[in-house]
């Protein structure tokens, strides 16, 4: 039912539903054939949202370098949004290293995941680093002088 449903109606919370159904169900192939027919109904091309959705389900099939190349060579593969995913990936398989290599480049965006892998690795310091760069300082107060003047 909810494929008939994930087919007809393109809303990606169905759809993401019945792709992690399909992991939890140890079924990752059953889930890529059903992405695949989406792409194909949308025109073959396909959008980050089911490309998203796909990664895992590649990983499963043990397919994890193939779903890395498939995902950086999406026209939305260098950005921080990607970079999250394809690092989640990564690190789902033990290859937490390459996914700080893949989230440095983007680490303003994607600091908590950077920092929870870098914790991963027992590297808690440059955790720590990482999570206080690029925060913005208070402001200063003003040094103006005094005046009797409104407002007080």
């Amino acid at each position: 039912m909810r494929r008939q449903a994930a087919v007809h109606n393109t809303d990606d919370w169905i759809v993401r539903t019945l792709s992690d159904l399909y992991l939890e169900l140890s079924r990752p192939e059953d889930g890529l054939v059903h992405l695949d027919a989406l792409a194909a109904a949308r025109g073959g091309e396909e959008e980050w949202d089911l490309l998203r959705m796909r990664l895992p389900l590649m990983a499963a099939c043990g397919r994890v370098d193939e779903a890395i190349e498939r995902a950086r060579a999406h026209p939305e593969g260098d950005t921080w949004y990607a970079a999250s995913y394809i690092a989640e990936v990564l690190a789902g398989v033990g290859r937490t290293e390459e996914a700080v290599a893949v989230l440095r480049p983007h680490a303003p965006a994607n600091r908590p995941d950077l920092a929870g892998y870098l914790i991963d690795l027992g590297r808690i310091e440059e955790a720590v680093a990482v999570l206080h760069q690029g925060r913005p300082r208070p402001p200063q107060p003003s040094s103006t002088a005094w005046s009797d003047d409104p407002p007080f």
